[in-house]
């Protein structure tokens, strides 16, 4: 080690260190002062001291194993001056203290040494003024002020200083940076003119550089910047909800006194909005019109809005010109609006049924507005009817209550709803069109479902006729903690169950015969209303009708078989029950295995004319806000929301309580719209599902055993789910195994046939790569299937998953299994089994037959979904064809086969699918087709799956040969660790996404450029509140936008764009 000269390390060390040469010290000799040292403390990283006014210096804090020493002249030898004393013999100490006084030509060196892997980069050095002269250096001879001093951050917890050299004063040796984050300071020397500082906390930091000289400091160039690392971007956001509503307007249970009161209140409203005139926006016919009406062609919806008082044939004219249509916007209604836009038919409709549970929270929450208008509208009356009911109300917050008829407590219908008349007033939320059972107070737990409406049920099939528990379809719930990939799952799973069960025992399918027939007649009438003519009564005899049907139509002279029913009805309904197990016509609606609930809120037209509609949806609604409370939450993405390019326009009252039209969201395909005028603003739909203007009273999110699930979501992690970063694996179009190739893919074509995936990675890698025993990543695979289905058939269907050969050898036994369900097998109103013969056996992979026990536990366990391609499953609107797609979880049931250990499923099985139906030659199965199948690789991120910080799901994009790597799928984070050091981690999946959001708002980009994750926080913070868009560029301008002369990645894009043209 060389000897260091104090002068050497600090020109205003010593009293007479003018015009010393002064080389720059070796790396290793670093010396730092610690800040918790003296009045004024600095810590020093690099290689000399600048700056301090101080002239006397004692070494300590000399880390164990390393010594430091100073030259003693007189004796030619090396003194220890950092070894703390180990005698109490006061020569001994004053001859130590002396040592350690370091002066002016006193000379150190430093011997580091490592011990236990410990840091050996630093000693300190305490300094005082001892009050000695020190003269002012000549400005002449002093370096300039450095010049375009930038801060940026290139890598987690860095920050880069960079400048360019003062052109003003003399040439400066060296620069002196000093730290400061608002506690400690920190002095940097450098000959060069960029430096990396790392393993920084988030904070905010202020740097000042100044050139030197060995004349002295020129003047000081300060600049600032934020810092936010991984760590803590991802803690800002722990324990989040990635949903904020407005506390003041808080939603109750129907069932609680605040629920009951509320609804006091909502009748209040709906009998005002019920008088008001259809040409009004607030009246209730226009309100539920939103919803859906009967009228099923633009042609028809126009004319009948014009016929009915909707619009004036102008309005009208304009309305439809320029598509403000607000009726029929419900995402039913695909059929109505392709159409109309012109869509070819012989392409695949849009994804619109993602936007359900998106568009139905829009929907009422409009409503809720409109209502609590009219309750304030209503109050400030001095003629109202309700003026004492009102006098002391709270309208100013009124909230829409929500009915949880999924606990068996509040599982009937609130008193508020049943009774016909309330206060010597006809009851403004009652309507006999409802199912009678429901109506009487019958608590849904204990209702009977007829089999017809099989498939969304936890457990498929029955044949028999009374029908089974409807709680068994609740008990499948909406499978919150199942639904870990991708918010399309969630959506999914919420449509099907409780969603359209609970519209269908609403509406009556549990009832007996008569009531639905009356039910039947009187939905009829209401069609006939507004002109809708060929609703079930255009066939004089229907094809189906039987012989004894059309007899007795023939025989007594009616003109059709809805005339013979109304008639019947009134005066020998027998003669209408007799015939039901004679005709397979009156099967479809009135027989025990009919999917038709013939009520308001049964049919799509109508569901919005019946109030308990609104207290359905705004339980459904709850579920998502529960869901948004939980660690595997997944946003509703954009890109998922322009694929489907919905038309979000409802009625609301604007500042002075008047209607207006208010339109988040327009038709992807509208072409009325000038060239360049976005039309897509999906951006303003996420605002208002994630900020509603409500909260509800109670968020416990419980799983399908009512038991409460952890609240731990994290929007930072929801953020980096974004679609782009989920590869694709492959597209399929199922084609059944007939001897006529193509286009076989109607349920009757593909049921209980198996349906190869075509998937690159065997069973025993999707379950490597799911299970976290082994491998922290926990990457599932997901698959989405695209139906369509005629909304006037309705088609159950279940979907097992597993080993290919497994299925195609059990393919029969999977079809009596299917017909084997027992509502009466289990305990209680929530229980049921599969109840197959004694002989039930399934063949294992080595042809062994199973026992029953085992093949009854396999069945359990093969199950991927249980659903209706319709959100109802009682539409029996003629013409209208629904596009829809379904998503899930293949991994989840692959985990759990191989989690058996029966010989079901093998480390080199391929999987495959097949599909179930209770009727596979049914009209309905006849007429649904499953067009497509996609698969692709996803990860929901939680805080524990990012501890190694590898990015797993893109190391896996970018290396596809590991995924045939079973080695490699244990732990991709250990793999990529030895293999590929620099591979891509979560806080670069980040910083992509963080650039693609400045790239889609310029205006943030010279504010967070240099600071890409502060660019995250501010879209969770600010951005997704105000209405920012996340990624539209990526969908937008990308795909223009060229790098150099070779196309690059959209993130590469995106950067280059930032840098390159906004700042």
């Amino acid at each position: 080690y060389n000897g260091i000269d104090l002068e050497i390390l600090e020109p205003r060390l010593a009293l007479d260190g003018h015009g010393v040469t002064r080389p720059q010290l070796e790396q290793a000799m670093v010396i730092r002062i610690d800040n918790s040292i003296g009045p004024n403390p600095i810590t020093f990283t690099k290689s000399e001291l600048v700056g301090q006014q101080t002239n006397s210096f004692v070494i300590t804090q000399v880390p164990n194993g390393s010594v430091v020493e100073k030259w003693n002249q007189g004796t030619s030898s090396w003194h220890d001056v950092s070894t703390p004393p180990t005698t109490s013999n006061p020569r001994h100490l004053l001859q130590l203290l002396q040592n350690r006084l370091i002066q002016s030509g006193d000379q150190l060196r430093w011997k580091p040494s490592s011990v236990s892997n410990q840091s050996q980069s630093f000693f300190e050095v305490i300094g005082w003024d001892d009050g000695s002269f020190t003269p002012p250096p000549n400005p002449a001879l002093l370096p300039g002020a450095v010049e375009d001093l930038r801060v940026a951050s290139y890598a987690d917890g860095e920050l880069t200083v960079s400048w360019n050299p003062p052109t003003s004063g003399e040439a400066p040796s060296r620069y002196s940076v000093t730290t400061h984050n608002g506690s400690t300071t920190n002095i940097t020397i450098t000959t060069d003119t960029a430096i990396d500082f790392s393993q920084l906390e988030s904070g905010n930091y202020t740097f000042t550089v100044t050139a030197s000289n060995s004349h002295g400091r020129g003047l000081e160039t300060t600049a600032s910047q934020s810092l936010l690392t991984f760590s803590g971007y991802v803690q800002a956001f722990r324990n989040v909800s990635l949903e904020q509503g407005d506390p003041t307007v808080v939603r109750h249970g129907a069932h609680t006194e605040a629920g009951e009161a509320a609804i006091d209140l909502y009748r209040i409203a709906v009998d005002v909005m019920k008088d008001l005139p259809n040409s009004h926006p607030f009246s209730w016919s226009v309100q539920a019109g939103i919803h859906g009406t009967f009228w099923t062609t633009v042609l028809q919806l126009k004319q009948g809005m014009i016929d009915e008082g909707f619009l004036t044939v102008e309005e009208a004219d304009q309305a439809f010109s320029s598509w403000e249509v607000v009726l029929n916007n419900c995402n039913h209604w695909v059929k109505l609006w392709s159409d109309a836009q012109g869509t070819d038919p012989s392409t695949p409709t849009p994804n619109f049924s993602v936007v359900f549970i998106a568009w139905h929270r829009l929907y009422i929450q409009s409503f809720e507005k409109v209502v609590r208008q009219i309750l304030i509208n209503e109050k400030a009356k001095n003629d109202s009817l309700f003026a004492t009911e009102l006098a002391n109300a709270n309208v100013e917050t009124w909230a829409l209550p929500y009915w949880d008829y999924r606990t068996p407590e509040s599982s009937a219908l609130p008193q508020g709803f049943r009774d016909p008349s309330y206060n010597e007033r006809p009851n403004a939320l009652y309507t006999d069109i409802r199912g009678a059972d429901i109506n009487a107070g019958v608590p849904l737990s204990e209702t009977r479902m007829p089999d017809g409406d099989l498939g969304i049920v936890p457990v498929p099939g029955n044949n028999f006729e009374e029908g089974i528990d409807v709680s068994a379809y609740f008990n499948q719930s909406v499978a919150l903690q199942q639904a870990q990939t991708l918010f399309t799952q969630f959506n999914s799973l919420a449509e099907l169950s409780p969603h359209a069960v609970a519209h269908d025992v609403i509406g009556g399918m549990s009832d007996e015969a008569l009531p639905r027939i009356s039910n039947w007649i009187e939905m009829v009438d209401l069609a006939r209303e507004d002109n809708v003519l060929n609703l079930w009564s255009s066939h004089t005899i229907p094809s189906n009708a039987g012989p004894e049907l059309t007899n007795a139509i023939a025989g007594g002279n009616y003109t059709n078989v809805y005339d013979f029913i109304v008639d019947k009805h009134q005066t020998d309904p027998s003669a209408i029950t007799d015939l039901i197990d004679k005709s397979e016509y009156l099967q479809q609606f009135f027989g025990v295995k009919s999917s038709i609930a013939p009520s308001l809120i049964g049919w799509v037209p109508t569901a919005g004319l019946d109030p308990i509609f609104f207290l359905h949806h705004g339980y459904v609604d709850k579920l998502w806000t529960e869901y948004n409370s939980l660690p595997t939450s997944a946003y509703l993405q954009e890109s998922v929301l322009d694929i489907a390019g919905w038309n979000f326009t409802f009625w609301e009252p604007d500042g002075n309580g008047e209607p207006a039209l208010i339109t988040y969201s327009t038709w992807k395909n509208a072409d009325y719209l000038a060239e360049g005028e976005a039309n897509i603003t999906s951006n303003k739909v996420l605002q208002a599902c994630y900020y509603p203007s409500y909260v509800y009273d109670s968020v416990i999110p419980t799983n399908v055993n009512r038991e409460p699930l952890p609240k731990t979501s994290n929007g930072a992690l929801a953020l980096l789910e974004n679609p782009a970063f989920a590869p694709k694996l492959n597209v399929i179009h199922p084609d059944a195994d007939t001897s006529t190739p193509g286009n076989q893919n109607t349920i009757t074509d593909l049921a209980f046939q198996v349906i190869d995936l075509e998937l690159p990675l065997p069973a025993g890698l999707i379950n490597e790569l799911t299970t976290p025993q082994t491998d922290p990543e926990n990457i599932r695979v997901a698959v989405e299937m695209v139906l369509n289905t005629p909304m006037n058939v309705s088609e159950n269907i279940g979907v097992a998953v597993g080993a290919k050969d497994f299925l195609a050898k059990n393919a029969t036994q999977i079809q009596s299994y299917w017909d084997s369900w027992n509502k009466d097998g289990g305990t209680g109103n929530r229980d049921g089994v599969f109840d197959p013969g004694e002989g039930f056996a399934l063949t294992n992979l080595a042809d062994v037959e199973m026992d029953r026990g085992k093949s009854i536990k396999t069945m359990n366990n093969l199950s991927l979904a249980r659903f209706n391609p319709l959100a109802m499953s009682s539409n029996a609107m003629p013409g209208m064809v629904m596009t829809t797609h379904y998503s899930a979880d293949v991994s989840f049931p692959t985990s759990q086969q191989f989690a058996l250990d029966i010989d079901i499923i093998r480390q080199d099985s391929q999987i495959g699918i097949m599909v179930l139906s209770a009727t596979p030659t049914s009209t309905a199965s006849q007429n649904t087709t499953l067009s497509e199948i996609s698969s692709s690789l996803h990860q929901n991120i939680t805080v524990g799956d990012i501890a190694g910080n590898v990015d797993a799901l893109r190391y896996l994009e970018d290396n596809p040969a590991i995924i045939y790597n079973p080695t490699a799928l244990v732990n991709i984070d250990l793999w990529a660790d030895t293999h590929a050091p620099n591979a891509s981690t979560y806080y670069d999946r980040a910083v992509d996404l963080a650039f693609v959001y400045l790239a889609t708002n310029p205006d943030l980009a010279l504010e967070h450029v240099d600071n890409p994750l502060g660019a995250l926080q501010q879209y969770l913070d600010t951005g997704l509140s105000n209405g920012r868009s996340l990624d539209s560029w990526m969908r937008t301008a990308a795909d223009s936008y060229k790098v150099g002369e070779a196309f690059e990645s959209d993130f590469a894009k995106a950067r280059d764009y930032v840098f390159g043209t906004l700042v």
